[in-house]
């Protein structure tokens, strides 16, 4: 069975973000991206992806679950 990943957030701050492998929005942040981990505008068909600019997780806004890695991304961890 595959477990599924979840990054976390500050316990004070839902917006502050913690990405599995340390990032945060105050060092390398979060951006909007679309299924494939490429960075765009939120706008029109935007899902609410985003991806850690670290690490290349993307991560679903709503449930903060990680449904992906962006290929060829620098991996950190």
């Amino acid at each position: 069975m595959i477990q599924k990943e979840f990054i976390t957030h500050e316990k004070d701050n839902q917006e502050a973000w913690l990405c599995i492998c340390g990032n945060r929005p105050d060092s390398s942040g979060f951006y909007p991206c679309d299924n494939a981990g490429n960075e765009i505008e939120p706008a029109g068909n935007w899902k609410n992806l985003y991806v850690c600019t670290d690490c290349g997780r993307i991560i679903q806004q709503d449930s903060l679950q990680v449904i992906g890695r962006k290929l060829n991304h620098k991996q950190n961890v």
